[in-house]
């Protein structure tokens, strides 16, 4: 997958934010994904449950079967918002499912690994979003259209809408699960 160079950044743009929490049923990990137009309003919910550690195979199949693919133009994570001891490789989530992925995190060890993509250009940068340093790894995006589509997905909060309401979602999945064992 190449650099997309996105011409024009639209306040409206379709990002998809995902979270993933565990799930009491049978020990699988909740993954859910958010699309938002830009940090507007809610576009569409997608869900799937892995067995981890890894569940990005899960993600990838539940992202390109989904109606809303064709007008997803970026993915964007958080390592705060996935389940720990879970994991979601952007390399290889960008090149399965042909859209950049834009991966936030507060720690740097968490995210040591993303750039050793072979066959992505990964950018790594410091961003400021509400208040809080985040490190963050363009994958398939140049830098500043990933500061664009971050600043306009956000909102008024600190984090983009997108992955605020995909945490909701799952952390809604996870404690509804836990309450019912």
């Amino acid at each position: 997958m190449k650099t997309v160079r996105i011409k024009q950044v639209k306040k409206e743009i379709r990002v998809l934010g995902i979270a993933a929490k565990s799930s009491s049923l049978g020990g699988h990990l909740n993954i859910i994904g958010v699309i938002y137009r830009g940090g507007l309003w809610l576009d569409g919910v997608l869900r799937a449950t892995a067995p981890g550690p890894d569940i990005t195979d899960a993600a990838v199949e539940t992202i390109t079967k989904s109606s809303h693919l064709p007008q997803i133009r970026v993915i964007i994570l958080h390592n705060d918002l996935i389940e720990k001891g879970a994991s979601i490789d952007p390399c290889k989530l960008a090149t399965g499912t042909s859209r950049p992925v834009i991966a936030l995190s507060a720690a740097e060890d968490q995210t040591s690994n993303i750039e050793k993509c072979d066959e992505v250009i990964v950018k790594r940068f410091i961003q400021e979003l509400g208040g809080n340093i985040q490190q963050v790894f363009s994958v398939g995006l140049s830098s500043n259209d990933a500061i664009k589509i971050l600043k306009i997905s956000k909102g008024a909060r600190a984090i983009p809408e997108a992955l605020r309401v995909a945490d909701l979602i799952a952390q809604t999945l996870a404690n509804d699960c836990n309450q019912n064992v």
